[in-house]
């Protein structure tokens, strides 16, 4: 880890903007309040700014109401990105001016190295893994709530410690952050056992979708946009919906779809055999790891299905 590097940067810097991509998730919001901490901590002039909200699920972290929607109309140092394989995921306008220094903190194996100071690890599960390393190599020790921040990231990315990407070395470092004091209780009730009435209904109204596609090898689940304003729910309530579609025997690829009468997103899992980064990749703004990845089609949900069911049909042959 190149800890020296960013250190040296923090040391002789002032104001800093911490900024994520678009549709936070946990490793996100945990990350970035990581780095708020250390920032913070040193005296530093921080604003943590994201294109959308924090997800409702997310919001007992402590620290979370610092991360603003609002952008800030000023001009910052440094910019830090965390948990973004390029500038365009962060969803800002292409007017607005990028700091001179930009820092880039990533585990996506697509990501394009857009930073100044690049620490990129495609091996571990989490950019909250990669920010526990830095912590670790630089000695630095933070308090309970910082441990619950970076036990979250790393939680979410696992999906609770259920995907092939936790390995040994990801519980050894949870049971570290918890020996730090993360709730682990608490994360996992907050992220996976507890939802709102109108998000539980959000939810019992995407499952009623299902759907096989290919001889029963894809699975989808559809979630039009207007649903969530019809029954007062969040975006936030949708999500770990595209976790299930891999759960029913003989299904390969499955996807939960989100979409309006102008585009589609794909949100897609993967079992092992099938790389739905690669896939995701091959769509002109899409990216993402080998069994989790997305992509967006600016096409109505009909056009945009037979396309990527097309690509699909190729792909599991």
């Amino acid at each position: 880890m190149t800890w020296s590097k960013l250190n040296a940067i923090i040391e002789q810097n002032t104001s800093f903007l911490v900024s994520s991509h678009i549709s936070p998730d946990g490793d996100c919001i945990g990350s970035q309040l990581a780095c708020y901490w250390l920032l913070a901590e040193r005296g530093k002039d921080v604003v943590v700014y994201n294109a959308d909200p924090v997800p409702r699920k997310l919001s007992f972290l402590p620290g979370a109401q610092v991360i603003t929607t609002t952008f800030p109309r000023r001009t910052f140092d440094v910019l830090i990105v965390l948990d973004a394989s390029n500038r365009d995921r962060l969803g800002w306008d292409s007017s607005v001016p990028v700091p001179s220094c930009v820092v880039n903190i990533d585990h996506h194996q697509d990501n394009t190295a857009f930073g100044d100071c690049n620490i990129l690890d495609s091996t571990v599960a989490a950019t909250g893994q990669i920010l526990y390393a830095l912590f670790s190599d630089a000695g630095i020790s933070y308090p309970p709530h910082v441990a619950q921040a970076l036990y979250a990231a790393i939680m979410t990315d696992t999906g609770g410690f259920r995907f092939s990407n936790t390995t040994g070395t990801v519980l050894r470092t949870c049971a570290d952050l918890a020996d730090r004091g993360a709730d682990c209780a608490e994360v996992y009730r907050h992220l996976y056992a507890s939802d709102s009435q109108n998000g539980l209904t959000l939810k019992a109204r995407i499952w009623s979708t299902l759907a096989f596609h290919l001889g029963g090898r894809v699975c989808t689940m559809e979630l039009p946009m207007g649903l969530i304003n019809e029954v007062g729910a969040e975006y936030g309530d949708s999500e770990g919906m595209a976790d299930f579609t891999i759960t029913a025997e003989g299904v390969e690829v499955g996807m939960l779809i989100k979409y309006n009468e102008r585009e589609t997103h794909f949100s897609m899992r993967s079992t092992g055999r099938i790389d739905v980064g690669s896939i995701a990749r091959s769509i002109p703004g899409g990216g993402g790891h080998m069994n989790a990845a997305g992509c967006t089609l600016y096409l109505p949900l009909p056009d945009a299905m037979r396309r990527l069911l097309a690509i699909l049909e190729g792909t599991l042959e």
